[in-house]
């Protein structure tokens, strides 16, 4: 069955609370969740939807920066706030646990928390990693009060990261690299959030290998987007010309699969989320991006050194709660499932929730110490270069700050 049309519409209000949790899926979760999320609530808004920022920068710019975030399928209203997870620890179960592992306790005599505003993409299947921070308490743990912009599109992340909208994104490189050609951007790398990207090549039954695509028609989003550069770069290694592929303007992740499932594409780009179906879809998966193109970065952490001047200790303790929530992802598998289901208002057993967070986990998607993977800085870099996006190497040291991410991980009894 080709997925649920409710994938596609985004929602249309502010997510309030830490992740408020669609009342139908709230059996599923954990006690200590809808505690965690009640007590939260009360506190107000956290993770608001951003109108009205500046304009976008050049398309390639925007889909080397990583973001595939207008076309990731959203929940509807029903299901805001839930996140999805990773692998069970052997010391660990589901029933959940405060993240302690020697790192530094709440710090609720540390003075008034500072706030950040941290401009972020709209999660799928992944939310149990990228928002467990927040549906845990971390942050506040770590006396940093994090408000949560939500991007409708890669376009707004740099724009508005530089115009001051917020003070920290979370964006893959490429974008800052090409502006830093064009001028000061005054923005350093600091950690990641997620910094593998799960994309998949889908093709109808006549195609059983990459090669058979020379001449296919191929479900992207425009020529210039995330869906087709990751599609390029799969193909072009498997030896494609890349001049015989049509490209079909087919939407977000959803419709693009749809095409192929309904025939009027040969081929799609989109992400790794409809494999689970796809066989009894009569479609073929040819490649993952986790194997095929396992260098790319997805989002790593891209702060204004204006904060990093200005609000050191609350960008380390930002990363420091963020930290503990990947973790608890990790250690917490049942719990991290759960919230992905809800959040994507589906039920736990929708094979999607295993798969995706199976791939997360057995991809290397996301790193327990929120680390700046410079291999993959380095491997964008050179794909800019390759395509002529970048004139020159970029000076990869100017952009990374390691230090905060060093002390963050100090409050949290180190690196795993």
């Amino acid at each position: 069955m080709p997925p649920p049309e409710q994938a596609d519409t985004p929602r249309t209000s502010s997510k309030t609370g830490s992740s408020a949790v669609a009342t139908a899926n709230q059996g599923r979760a954990s006690m200590r969740t809808r505690m965690n999320h009640a007590r939260r609530a009360a506190k107000g808004s956290s993770r608001l939807r951003v109108v009205g920022l500046l304009a976008c920068v050049a398309m390639l710019a925007a889909a080397c920066g990583g973001g595939d975030a207008a076309e990731t399928e959203q929940p509807d209203e029903s299901a805001a706030g839930a996140e999805e997870d990773t692998t069970d620890s052997a010391d660990q179960g589901s029933d959940g646990n405060d993240g302690d592992t020697g790192e530094t306790d709440a710090a609720e005599d540390e003075g008034p928390a500072e706030t950040l505003r941290i401009g972020v993409h709209p999660a799928a299947f992944d939310a149990g990693f990228l928002h467990m921070a927040e549906e845990q308490g971390f942050y506040e743990k770590h006396n940093v009060d994090v408000e949560f912009v939500e991007l409708q599109s890669a376009s707004q992340a740099l724009p508005a990261l530089v115009a001051g909208e917020v003070d920290i994104i979370e964006q893959s490189p490429g974008a800052l690299f090409i502006a830093s050609q064009q001028g000061e951007t005054d923005v350093a790398i600091v950690g990641s959030s997620m910094m593998g990207i799960p994309y998949t090549i889908y093709a109808s039954k006549e195609f059983e290998s990459l090669q058979d695509l020379e001449g296919a028609s191929l479900a992207v989003s425009s020529p210039t987007g995330l869906p087709a550069l990751v599609a390029n770069l799969i193909l072009a290694d498997a030896g494609v010309d890349l001049s015989t592929i049509e490209y079909v303007n087919a939407g977000g992740n959803a419709d693009r699969y749809r095409a192929v499932v309904a025939g009027t594409a040969d081929a799609a780009s989109s992400p790794a989320d409809f494999v689970p179906q796809a066989e009894d879809d009569g479609v073929n998966v040819l490649a993952l991006s986790t194997e095929a193109l396992p260098d790319y970065p997805r989002y790593t952490l891209l702060a204004r050194r204006a904060v990093l001047d200005e609000k050191p200790d609350a960008v380390v303790r930002y990363l420091a709660g963020l930290i503990e929530g990947l973790r608890y992802a990790f250690d917490n598998p049942d719990e991290a499932k759960a919230l992905a289901a809800d959040h994507m208002g589906v039920d736990l057993d929708d094979p999607r929730v295993a798969y995706m967070h199976e791939l997360i986990v057995d991809g290397g998607l996301v790193s327990p110490n929120a680390e700046i993977p410079r291999e993959k800085l380095e491997f964008q870099e050179q794909v800019l270069l390759d395509i002529g996006e970048l004139n020159e190497p970029v000076d990869l040291d100017a952009f990374i700050e390691e230090s905060f991410l060093d002390q963050a991980l100090e409050r949290v009894g180190g690196a795993r």
